[in-house]
């Protein structure tokens, strides 16, 4: 099996990027969810109001998985927190190192820009990802549940429609 090297994500990366999160959401079997195109990616990723970045693992010159993710901040503390919204590895690459390595390439990235800690989500039937993130030092902030407030009560409560 070919080595995988893990790298940030350059704007030729896009169509990778974005069938990843269409492989993404397809595996959740919400590929409804996924309506970002490659545009919005390339805008989203690298464009001169960037909101966020991306690292990609690559294996025989091939993007094999992604972590995209971006920086928030704590006021109580005065510093950034790196939050990682996507981690996916094409079924295939697992068990390779890809996820691992991403993984490690954002904790790099934590320390470098001398964030707190680095925060995500982990879908509750999500077994193998919350035993992958435990192995790695991850831990369920249990005390704190997400919250969610969808467009339509966004609108409503902004006072902007019914």
């Amino acid at each position: 099996m070919a080595e995988v090297s893990i790298r940030p994500a350059a704007p030729g990366d896009v169509p990778a990027i974005h069938r990843l999160l269409t492989n993404f959401g397809a595996h959740w079997e919400r590929p409804e969810w996924v309506t970002a195109t490659p545009i919005a990616l390339d805008a989203a990723l690298f464009g001169a109001d960037h909101k966020g970045f991306a690292h990609v693992a690559e294996r025989d010159g091939n993007v094999v998985g992604t972590a995209l993710w971006y920086l928030t901040y704590n006021f109580w503390m005065a510093t950034p927190i790196l939050f990682l919204e996507d981690l996916y590895v094409d079924e295939a690459a697992r068990g390779s190192g890809a996820g691992e390595g991403l993984m490690r390439a954002l904790a790099d990235e934590a320390v470098v820009r001398d964030c707190a800690w680095m925060d995500w989500i982990v879908r509750v039937d999500n077994v193998a990802g919350q035993r992958f993130y435990a192995r790695h030092g991850g831990a369920l902030e249990a005390d704190f549940g997400l919250w969610r407030m969808e467009r339509d009560a966004l609108i409503r409560l902004a006072g902007r429609g019914s």
